[in-house]
């Protein structure tokens, strides 16, 4: 008798490629397949490529005295300095948070900008221009104009803006030089950015070797050569800015976030010019739904943009993919900071470190959710096979981390120690269990590994990981369904998603 043809089209659907990153715009069964109709906590691995959980944080230094609203390193003097809701200036040495101390206060209530120059940073907040100097005291410039929103360093000048469409300069190598003399053209300088246009200036930021002027009437400019010989010209209309601090700088890039968009302004090579581009149609609710305060910062160890908003959430966009993220910290985040590497995340309340092994955030516990391309079949889909390979970072206690292929639930793999002969070994799928062993942490569905290296001791305790380890679970099922819905969430587990692998026939 011959065999029957029935399933003679089953395919086997492996998913390990989400470099498309979130997309909001459709509906989850239009999306291509390497994108996510929802992901939180979980971003692109730089290294492999693959989906992986995001890296939680250590806390550094807590305070209950103050509020911060937002920090800046000063590279010059490894000193982090930190600014407060009530326009408090703290300083501390990056190494050591033993010691955090006032040193000024700010002079103004508007965004805090700061660039740095000669000794320090210079410290722009829409009052007097102010100098800081490592952990010693914040120098007021009073010679500086009376209302500095932002502050960039030129060709040995000083640039500031006013509440008008002005750029006032400082004279050459001096940040206290603010006179000027037409006679001098070393002397201070002021240009007026956009005549009679109207609207007021809202941000300054490099590009390549121009700076581009941000105005609140949705038009931008951009400063050429030096003065003399230097030009304003208009680089383009309807180019809105959420917020004061809605903008950045990425190497030779310049992202202005608005209520709407993320506009990408990058040189061409179509006559030398500049161009601007949405590259943020796939999220343009999420963007909506960022406040008006929203910063924009950028990461350079994770080459992420952080489009930080309220209540800890923050819309990250990687600069390697172009694709967009979510992250969900516990508590309010105001900042991101890249110092020596390491990324710091200013909180309300505490100063943390990003820790790559770590999946908790204030001590608590970090959760993901990740939703996947919806396939749907004409007729039903017959799923006869469904195979999860994770990479685990570190073991932890927690037994809540699964996904889901329509209604079958497919647990993370688990790693645990037993005792055999004074070494250590990791319990996980796909082998029968050794019935002469004692002591097993394990239940009943949990099988043993035939590898005899040791990945942890078990000292009455369990402590981490030494190395990373490869696990995977398979599950054959007999499970019909008009559409195959994959999706993920869990709690506390860091880990990379390898693939998830299902054998499906139409039927």
């Amino acid at each position: 008798m011959r065999l029957s043809t029935k399933h003679a089209n089953q395919q086997s659907v492996m998913l390990q490629d989400f470099t498309g990153g979130l997309n909001v715009s459709c509906t989850e069964n239009l999306i291509a397949d390497n994108e996510l109709s929802e992901v939180v906590n979980m971003e692109i691995d730089s290294n492999s490529k693959l989906l992986r959980t995001v890296q939680g944080t250590n806390t550094l230094y807590t305070t209950t005295e103050y509020t911060f609203k937002s920090a800046a390193f000063d590279i010059l003097n490894s000193a982090l300095i930190l600014f407060t809701e009530d326009n408090k200036i703290l300083a501390t040495k990056t190494k050591d948070f033993s010691e955090v101390k006032e040193v000024g206060t700010l002079t103004g209530d508007g965004e805090v900008i700061t660039a740095m120059w000669e000794d320090g940073l210079l410290i722009a907040s829409g009052g007097k221009l102010q100098y800081a100097k490592g952990t010693e005291n914040v120098e007021t410039i009073e010679t500086s104009p009376q209302h500095c929103n932002g502050v960039y360093i030129r060709s040995g000048r000083v640039l500031v803006f006013d509440n008008t469409d002005q750029v006032l300069f400082s004279g050459v190598g001096d940040e206290t030089n603010w006179t000027q003399n037409t006679n001098d053209p070393s002397a201070s300088l002021f240009a007026q950015i956009g005549y009679k246009v109207g609207g007021h200036i809202i941000g300054m930021v490099n590009m390549s070797k121009d700076i581009l002027f941000i105005k609140s009437n949705g038009m931008v400019f951009r400063l050429e050569n030096e003065y003399p010989d230097w030009r304003i010209s208009e680089l383009g209309r309807n180019i809105f800015c959420k917020g004061t601090a809605s903008y950045c700088n990425i190497i030779n890039n310049v992202l202005i976030m608005s209520d709407i968009s993320l506009q990408s302004i990058q040189t061409t090579q179509e006559y030398g010019d500049m161009k601007p581009t949405n590259i943020g149609s796939k999220v343009a609710s999420k963007i909506a739904n960022l406040p008006s305060n929203t910063k924009l910062r950028y990461v350079p160890p994770l080459n992420q943009v952080w489009c930080i908003g309220e209540n800890g959430y923050v819309l990250v966009l990687d600069c390697n993919t172009s694709a967009f993220f979510q992250r969900k910290f516990n508590s309010v985040i105001v900042d991101v900071l890249s110092i020596n590497n390491d990324v710091y995340v200013i909180k309300e309340k505490t100063v943390c470190k990003l820790n790559a092994d770590s999946f908790y955030d204030d001590n608590e516990p970090l959760r993901f959710k990740v939703q996947m391309k919806t396939h749907m079949a004409n007729y039903e889909y017959l799923v006869k096979r469904i195979t999860l390979c994770v990479t685990l970072f570190k073991y932890e206690h927690s037994y809540n981390s699964h996904f889901l292929v329509g209604n079958i639930c497919i647990p993370l793999p688990r790693m645990y120690s037993s005792y055999l002969f004074d070494n250590t070994r990791p319990i996980v799928d796909n082998y029968e269990p050794i019935e002469h062993l004692r002591d097993i942490y394990v239940d009943t569905s949990d099988k043993l590994e035939d590898s005899y290296e040791s990945l942890y001791e078990l000292e009455y305790d369990k402590k981490d990981i030494q190395t990373l380890e490869t696990l995977r679970r398979t599950r054959r099922v007999v499970y019909r369904t008009p559409e195959v819905r994959i999706s993920g969430a869990g709690i506390g587990e860091p880990f990379i998603l390898n693939y998830i692998q299902a054998d499906v026939v139409e039927v």
